[in-house]
């Protein structure tokens, strides 16, 4: 969903319309037609301060997560093979950086999708046993796109709208947009922030809830979108007293890859994940041992490169 597009019953109303338009003057009838029903207007939607108090009081007390998951992809991976297949795994996150989501098929593991401080990565445990991995630091869409999944680990943890927003962002000159009407007069939304990006946040007016997270390229464009759904409220290790409300089921898309990404997370709770899920090298190297590492930040003619190299 994009918040300026045209509203699709609005379209499809005014395309019905002109059709009997045409076919009543063909036919000489002198029926009248009633003109397409415009878009209700609305009054002035939720502050942007009221929308940033409501999600920041939700993601309270959210520091960590850990959960099981479903995952389904449609559409073709860049280096992996995961075609409208049912896979399960982990979902860990330490935030605001820390990401570890394995993908696993009768309990044995295929791919892992991580990052840390420093680094994120894909690791592919199957026939191929090799690696990608580049710097937060370096990271481009271009590199991404070697990745294994073209999503990037914080990128993941944007879209699932868990992170708090700085309320310093709403001061002059306002890095954080007013809030808007969507163009059906339906959703609310607002601009913020991302890494290396925009991100377009649509709310519903009423229990300012995210409903959908766009990130939007320095030209405007969407490079990955997700859908939010299911929220529950979980209890807080960090914070006993809040009880944070995640989105459960997350429907991600990637237009230029064509590529859809339906996770859903089960049994939610805010324990701490162990380190070693975080450890790079670790895992490399002993715990999902690797032929080859692939360095997404050098040219793709000189990214062999050494499992010993990385030691973060």
């Amino acid at each position: 969903m994009n918040a300026l597009t045209a509203s699709a019953r609005l379209l499809t109303s005014v395309a019905l319309t002109a059709l009997l338009l045409l076919s009543a003057a063909g036919c000489g009838s002198t029926e009248k037609v009633a003109p397409p029903v415009a878009v209700k207007p609305r009054g002035a939607p939720p502050t942007i301060e009221a929308v940033v108090a409501a999600h920041n009081q939700r993601v309270d007390g959210l520091t960590s997560l850990w959960a099981r998951h479903t995952l389904r992809v449609s559409g073709k991976l860049a280096n992996s093979k995961l075609d409208k297949e049912e896979a399960e795994g982990h979902f860990q996150l330490v935030l605001p950086r820390k990401v570890a989501v394995t993908v696993t098929k009768v309990g044995e593991t295929y791919f892992y999708l991580g990052s840390n401080d420093e680094l994120y990565w894909w690791l592919d445990l199957t026939e191929a046993k090799q690696g990608f991995f580049g710097r937060h630091a370096l990271a481009t869409t271009s590199t991404v796109d070697r990745f294994g999944i073209p999503v990037h680990p914080l990128d993941l943890i944007e879209l699932m709208a868990i992170t708090p927003i700085d309320a310093a962002l709403l001061k002059p000159p306002g890095k954080v947009s007013p809030t808007k009407w969507s163009s059906d007069g339906e959703l609310v939304w607002y601009d913020a922030p991302a890494r290396d990006a925009t991100k377009r946040v649509l709310v519903d007016p009423k229990s300012l809830v995210p409903l959908f997270v766009e990130l939007l390229d320095k030209n405007g464009k969407v490079v990955v979108r997700a859908e939010l759904a299911n929220y529950l409220d979980i209890a807080s290790r960090s914070k006993p007293s809040a009880r944070p409300r995640i989105p459960t089921r997350v429907t991600i898309t990637v237009p230029r890859s064509d590529l859809t990404i339906l996770i859903n997370l089960y049994d939610p709770e805010t324990r701490v994940p162990k380190p070693a899920a975080f450890d790079f090298a670790y895992l490399a190297q002993t715990a999902y041992p690797i032929n080859k590492l692939v360095d997404l930040d050098k040219p793709a003619d000189d990214s062999a490169d050494k499992v010993a190299r990385p030691s973060k």
